[in-house]
């Protein structure tokens, strides 16, 4: 968050203030004529758990956010300092100076973001549990217990519920194909040191199974959710719930008094999940058709290849501990954008402004993700792979497919308690507003087969989107006038087509 350190910079922060008639995010008003404001603690909390902020002393909002009258400067300064070397845990490294505001002294306090590890930032006398604050809008609102957990797990990269044993199932809550299938993945990707230990132990050193205090095998959250037959079973609400709204606000009805247009509870492991999310996302968004010189090229309202990464991340970073168990990933698909979100924020020190960059990854579920790397998967295009590539190439992969589909960067909105990626609905280029008519069809075809040294009949419908039929109707005309020719006999399967001449 940007400081203020000098005269100028002050007048327009009170100038915005003005404006909105209230604080701001990241700015807060204090008269402080007679002494340092009790709640002074409480603000350098939430403004160092947040993402900084300018605590200002001897403006009065009350009055027009003019200058306090009878202010006294110097002593409101030490007091300030004081608090935030004493009052705070950690003790904050505040830049705190005296600056003029309509030719009246007034102190600024600049309060920087604390680190990861330092966070949460705590008043003393209230204790962390009680004394942790957030800044949300203009206030500052006293952190849940699930909030405080969170933080203390960042700061002390102790996450490790993806590991943790899941006592009610057993080895047979495993689908066998898939644990086949991931066995022989991992085998293979090993360069031969899985070899050396059984099936057993493979599974034990990867952590999709341990050991229980009786000494049974069972499997754990992580081998449950990427291999499991049905994890919900045990985690009802560890799944995706897909909604498509009518109209851009929650609860809001369409002229036909419905409240969603569809809706699905999407269960199983990790791998079906995903392949149900982009079934979902693809039956209700639009797949426009743009003619280019290839033929027809089928463009979605949003690109699933972004949109399954999205949602491959959010099932693998999500927060799996005890108390983000009952808040389901979800997908809200509106008419002008598409939003997927998680319980848990990004990781340890990452940002938003790392997302993407190098070294720009952190794994809260460690286990998981390593072992979603082997997890075959089918995508609903057809093409396999794995669920994850862990190259930290998700973040990436959505910028270039949106980038490649003239659509925007996605907005992302990071909280303590939850990660949101948006994506906005595209719009019409100047070539989908052309309907797609027969005769650009023919065009395209034309061109298809002019930048080719022959084509089949099968190549032209799989291009146009088109049956075989069809494709045959248009080069029968185009031979017919003398522009293309066939090869070979004309009731052979193998018949190929190429451009007799040049267009007349």
């Amino acid at each position: 968050m940007p400081a203020i350190t000098s005269d100028e910079e002050l007048a327009r922060a009170i100038d915005r203030m003005r404006a909105a008639g209230t604080d701001v995010a990241e700015y807060e008003l204090k008269a402080s004529v007679d002494d340092l404001p009790k709640s002074t603690a409480e603000t350098m909390s939430a403004f160092a758990n947040t993402a900084g902020g300018t605590i200002i002393l001897g403006v009065r909002e009350s009055r027009g956010f003019h200058p306090a009258k009878g202010f006294v400067p110097k002593t409101i300064q030490a007091k300030c300092a004081q608090t935030a070397r004493e009052e705070v845990s950690p003790s904050i490294a505040s830049d705190i100076r005296v600056l003029m505001f309509e030719d009246a002294p007034v102190v600024v306090a600049n309060i920087p973001e604390a680190s990861a590890r330092q966070k949460p930032c705590y008043v003393r006398r209230l204790g962390q549990r009680n004394g942790s604050y957030i800044r949300t809008g203009d206030g500052d609102h006293k952190m849940t217990p699930y909030e405080i957990d969170r933080f203390i797990e960042n700061q002390l990269r102790s996450a490790r519920n993806d590991v943790a044993i899941v006592h009610e199932a057993t080895i047979d809550d495993l689908d066998a194909e898939l644990l086949s299938s991931w066995l022989a993945a991992e085998r293979s990707s090993s360069f031969g040191r899985a070899d050396a230990v059984d099936d057993c132990t493979l599974l034990a050193n990867r952590r999709v199974i341990a050991v229980d205090e009786d000494g049974t095998l069972r499997p754990t959250l992580a081998g449950l959710m990427a291999l499991g037959n049905y994890p919900q079973k045990y985690f009802p609400r560890l799944n995706v719930v897909f909604s498509c709204y009518p109209q851009s606000e929650k609860g809001t009805l369409s002229p036909q008094g419905k409240r969603f247009e569809d809706i699905a509870n999407l269960d199983g492991p990790i791998p079906q999940m995903i392949v149900d999310a982009l079934r979902a996302v693809s039956r209700n968004i639009k797949h426009g058709a743009i003619v280019k010189g290839a033929l027809r090229e089928d463009v979605p309202d949003y690109p699933l290849d972004a949109v399954r990464e999205a949602v491959a991340n959010a099932l693998m970073h999500r927060d799996y501990s005890f108390d983000g168990q009952g808040e389901p990933v979800m997908i809200d698909l509106y008419p002008d954008r598409l939003e997927i979100s998680n319980p848990g924020g990004l990781y340890g020190s990452l940002t938003v402004d790392q997302l993407g960059q190098r070294g720009g990854t952190a794994s809260r579920n460690q286990a998981l993700s390593r072992i979603l790397e082997e997890v075959p998967y089918t995508d609903i295009d057809g093409r396999r792979g794995h669920v994850v590539e862990n190259r930290g190439t998700g973040y990436p992969i959505i910028r270039n497919a949106l980038a490649d589909a003239l659509m925007d960067k996605p907005i992302i909105d990071n909280g303590l308690d939850g990660f949101r990626i948006i994506f906005r609905h595209r719009s019409m280029t100047e070539q989908e507003s052309t309907s797609y008519t027969r005769g650009n069809v023919r065009e395209a075809v034309l061109d298809f087969i002019s930048e080719r040294e022959s084509v089949s009949t099968s190549e032209i419908a799989r291009a146009a989107g088109v049956s075989n039929k069809t494709a045959r109707g248009y080069i029968n005309e185009l031979i017919n006038e003398g522009i293309v020719e066939g090869l070979g006999s004309q009731n052979s399967p193998k018949r190929r087509y190429r451009l007799a001449g040049k267009r007349g």
